[in-house]
């Protein structure tokens, strides 16, 4: 870290407080709240700012014409290392920025040797969040950056819904707890799925559909959307190959000499290996047929299976049940699940699958048998409520995918959640004429 520099003049914005006499040798000190002339060269970059560096020159020929509007925020190095540790070798100065970066750039283009900044030690403890809001007030951020703080924030403890409510307004508006965690989320898709985002050829919507998909599929997912296929579809055609790949008949590799039992071909020749029979001829290759109107609203269904999945899990991992906020939200699933016929058993394998994926089942067990009758025994009332909770939602996700009739108002209010609590929106066709909303081309 550099030297210790000399105090940087100061012109406090705090009434200047009345001291005695003998107290005047002990007023001399820099005050949280104070404006400071500090020195270009006794600052150094927030380790935090995940925000490209870019536009400095244009921000440095505004402040040219019409000065500087707004002063930066800094904190003393010393009391940063102490909250943050392990940033400790990214600290090259005196002081770090907590905000401003962009305009203490520009301050060096224009030769300045100091910049009007804010003392705020006594925000240091909430500077990874006021970072992120910083940059989200004056969108920024990219997807990424915007998703490495919200990885950041959840590390110190926060949770999604509390992240949501810090953030509060960004420059796009009112931020959700759903759109924290898809974010976050991002960070876990495929690189090749990644970079798109950077470059822009892919939109966040786009990738969002694609995070359940495996490193391969986003692959494809990615190759189909960059074709001008609608994500949905391109989604929808990737989930149809997993079924086709699952289904796909074993073929029968042996053939017959007409003397017994049949006998294994040659690899690669189709040729007996006894007997005079001649050589198996390939079989040709099969016809594709057309996709009938059956067969697209199975794909259909696949998808938006899919995608309620997705959802399910996001309500579930961003869900506080102990706010008497949900309360209404937890009942209307309770109930949705007790007036449907039980499926217990698969709707708690399904429950057990989403709490382990979402690193919220709290108790270790080998399987969902084993884990539910941990949880009845547990005696721990937060634990059991969420295990209900999950078990409630799996079974009305459960008869919502089994349903081959029209829906009716039980799928209907378990769409309704979802919709209301995951920013769930339905994509294909097929369920958006179930739900009695618009499809595209009219009619089904």
């Amino acid at each position: 870290m550099a030297g210790t520099l000399p105090r940087p003049k100061r012109k406090s914005t705090k009434s200047a407080p009345v001291v005695s006499p003998e107290e005047v040798l002990y007023t001399d000190t820099d005050r949280d709240g104070d404006t400071l002339d500090v020195e270009l060269t006794s600052l150094c970059p927030n380790p935090f700012n995940k925000r490209k560096k870019k536009g400095v020159p244009e921000l440095a020929a505004t402040i040219r014409e019409v000065g500087l509007l707004q002063n930066i925020a800094h904190i003393r190095a010393e009391t940063w290392i102490a909250a943050y540790p392990e940033t400790k070798d990214q600290i090259t100065a005196p002081n770090v920025i907590l905000f401003g970066e962009h305009r203490w750039l520009a301050a060096q283009e224009l030769g300045w040797e100091t910049i009007p900044s804010v003392l705020s030690d006594g925000k240091v403890d909430e500077a990874r969040l006021i970072t992120l809001i910083e940059n989200l007030r004056r969108a920024q951020l990219d997807p990424l950056e915007e998703a490495e703080h919200y990885k950041g924030l959840r590390a110190e403890g926060l949770s999604y819904e509390q992240i949501a409510e810090k953030v509060g307004e960004t420059a796009e508006g009112a931020i959700s707890k759903g759109t924290v965690w898809k974010r976050a989320k991002l960070l876990e898709l495929a690189p090749e799925m990644q970079q798109a985002l950077k470059d822009g050829t892919l939109k966040v919507s786009a990738a969002e559909k694609a995070q359940k998909l495996s490193d391969s599929d986003q692959r494809a997912y990615l190759g189909l959307v960059r074709n001008g296929v609608r994500p949905a579809e391109a989604h929808a055609q990737i989930l149809a190959r997993q079924h086709q790949t699952v289904d796909a008949p074993v073929v029968d590799k042996t053939v017959s000499n007409g003397n017994g039992p049949a006998k294994q071909a040659s690899a690669g020749t189709g040729v007996a290996s006894k007997g005079n029979a001649k050589p198996a001829q390939p079989a040709p290759p099969a016809q594709r047929k057309p996709q009938s109107a059956e067969d697209k609203d199975d794909a259909d269904r696949r998808a938006a299976a899919a995608a309620r999945d997705a959802a399910c899990r996001l309500l579930l991992e961003t869900t506080d049940l102990a706010d008497p906020a949900t309360h209404e939200l937890v009942l209307g699933v309770l109930a949705t699940a007790i007036l449907a016929p039980q499926q217990q058993s698969a709707a708690q394998q399904r429950a057990f699958t989403w709490l382990k994926e979402t690193g919220r089942q709290g108790l270790d067990a080998a399987d969902a048998a084993a884990y539910f009758a941990a949880v009845q025994e547990s005696g721990d009332a937060a634990v059991q409520r969420l295990a209900a909770f999950a078990v409630a939602l799996a079974a009305a996700e459960l008869r919502t995918i089994a349903r081959r009739r029209a829906w009716g108002s039980r799928e209907h209010a378990h769409l309704r959640v979802l919709q209301e609590h995951a920013e769930y929106e339905p994509q294909t066709e097929w369920e958006k004429s179930e739900l009695g909303l618009a499809t595209v081309g009219g009619s089904r």
